[in-house]
């Protein structure tokens, strides 16, 4: 069973970056504010001390002065590098979602998304899902952490100087950390989630216009079309608006609320002063630190929003990735049986076709049984892609029959036994060997050979850096061809069963193309292979099947 996303866990992965950066960020804020009541105290001290007239009188400013630049390198250090700690941990985290939520997908044939209109779609989804989860360290559990740390260094400092401006300061600085946020609790959540629906609803707009730009327009539609997408976008902006009304709100109330307690501790002071019990630096320093605990606060107007969107990202990933963390309650339903060989896939006038698509697979009519090879071909476009889509359950056909061993597909649970490779690839920012085990990560260096070897990889990584070479994010440091390669060597690391692969001699020499037809076929002896390509190979015993309209 897989484990959903949670986001408590979401800083264990890189819990010394973040640790880090928290540790940075308190620096900073506390150095700001330390210099700010520092240099009142300071200028004030000096001004009485220029009074005095009495050669009696010393006055220190070597130390408050060294203490002022020390505020100030560190305040600017310290946020230099929490910033860089700070974006070095999120990245991080992201490599990791990404990865973890890819090897969470791998696993599972059911159907990602009904209403996607293709898997271009759902992986747009999915990158802005997983963007989002950072949200809750950087708006949500940081800004608190600072604010209370804040906030309890100032009581402390406070009741050092004297108890009675502590009790006069907190209750409108408690107000400003706790009530005041609390208050955009429930609405801040609303308006994160109806965000992140509006974002979704706006990108699948865009999307949607974009790839069929075309047909759009034989069909005199664009003008339609159009004026939905920039109501989406519209609705998206709205979205945004009432979000910052709500940020400056809270804003403005944490302002009154640290008014009041800058007044309350003024009120209490003066008589203070006029008694002899504090001085008037100090107390100057006291109002000065209370008006930068401010910018300790700002954040937390719309932290809130921050944790909505991360959460409404979290569900949105766990029910993509259909996650049923209570398949082990009571009485639940059993797990479905999964499917032996010998293997047999069978469609019978079969059709389906993705929303908003003009063309899909119409009436098809498949017959394999273990050892077997289909080769599908056809114009682009007739709905090769989406047929293979139907064979790996992600995504529903709209007619006919497709039966796994003689039963509905649906009957099965066939986690492990098919395996897909799509036209869009996912190549991450680890190293040859970090993506090929994100299939299997008990596979050893000899089997990571093995299928490198299959695919026609194995000289070009022994010239580069062996299993060690960096692909880059998103495969950036190799080319479309080998990206290929690789997720099918990743795919054939499953050894699954039922295996169905797109275009994958896409970028190949015939050499090449032959080499890894060879270890296809071999792979798959005991069980099926099915091919979707343009380019045409003569496969012995292959059947064929060639979409048209």
């Amino acid at each position: 069973m897989l484990k959903p996303i949670r986001l408590r866990s979401l800083l264990r992965s890189r819990q010394a970056s973040w640790n880090l950066a928290l540790l940075l960020g308190a620096l900073t804020l506390f150095s700001a504010i330390a210099l700010l009541a520092t240099s009142g105290w300071f200028i004030t001290a000096s001004a009485i001390a220029g009074l005095v007239l009495t050669s009696s009188f010393t006055f220190d400013y070597f130390r408050p002065a060294a203490l002022i630049r020390l505020f100030a390198i560190v305040r600017t250090a310290g946020r230099y590098g929490e910033r860089l700690a700070s974006h070095h941990a999120t990245l991080s985290l992201l490599k990791d979602l990404r990865s973890q939520v890819f090897r969470a997908l791998t696993v599972r044939t059911t159907p990602l998304n009904q209403n996607s209109t293709g898997t271009a779609a759902t992986m747009h989804r999915l990158v802005a899902d997983i963007d989002r989860l950072d949200r809750f360290p950087l708006q949500f559990l940081a800004p608190w952490l600072w604010a209370l740390l804040i906030v309890a260094l100032y009581l402390v400092f406070a009741f050092w100087l004297e108890s009675t401006l502590a009790f006069a300061a907190s209750a409108g600085l408690l107000s400003a950390l706790l009530l005041i946020p609390a208050l955009g609790f429930w609405r801040g959540r609303t308006l994160a989630l109806n965000d992140v629906q509006a974002a979704e609803l706006r990108r699948e707009h865009f999307l949607e216009s974009l790839s069929l730009l075309t047909s759009l327009t034989l069909w005199q539609s664009w003008q339609s079309q159009q004026r939905d997408t920039l109501q989406a976008d519209e609705d998206y902006q709205e979205q945004h608006n009432q979000q910052q009304q709500l940020i400056s709100l809270l804003g403005l109330l944490q302002q009154l609320a640290l008014a009041i307690s800058l007044g309350s501790v003024l009120w209490v002071g003066v008589p203070l002063v006029a008694a002899g019990t504090i001085t008037v630096p100090w107390l100057l320093a006291a109002a000065l630190a209370l008006l930068g605990i401010h910018e300790a606060l700002v954040p937390l107007a719309g932290s809130f929003i921050g944790l909505g969107q991360s959460q409404a990202a979290r569900d949105r990933i766990n029910q993509l990735m259909e996650l049923e963390t209570q398949a082990s309650a009571p009485g639940t339903e059993p797990d479905k049986p999964r499917p032996s060989g010998p293997w047999q896939l069978h469609t019978q006038d079969l059709s389906a076709r993705i929303p908003g698509a003009l063309n899909g697979p119409h009436n098809i009519d498949i017959d394999l049984r273990s050892g077997q090879v289909l080769m599908i071909t056809g114009a682009s476009g007739i709905g090769k892609t989406t047929l293979l889509k139907v064979l790996a359950k992600q995504l529903q056909h709209s007619s006919g029959q497709y039966l796994i061993n003689q039963r509905p597909a649906a009957h099965w649970q066939l986690d492990d036994c098919i395996g897909y490779l799509p036209q869009q690839l996912d190549i991450f920012d680890r190293s040859l060997a970090g993506n090929l085990r994100l299939a299997d990560p008990q596979a050893s260096d000899e089997q990571l050979w093995h299928v490198l070897t299959d695919v026609a990889l194995a000289d070009w990584a022994r010239e580069q850096n062996g299993l060690d070479t960096a692909l880059g994010e998103y495969g950036a440091q190799i080319s479309g061809g080998q990206a290929r390669r690789v997720a099918l060597a990743r795919l054939l690391l499953a050894q699954r069963p039922i295996l169905l692969v797109d275009e994958p001699f896409a970028g190949l020499d015939q050499a090449s193309s032959e080499q890894v037809l060879r270890a296809l076929r071999q792979r798959q002896a005991e069980g099926i292979l099915i091919i979707v390509s343009h380019q045409v190979m003569d496969i012995p015993d292959a059947q064929h099947l060639h979409l048209s309209t």
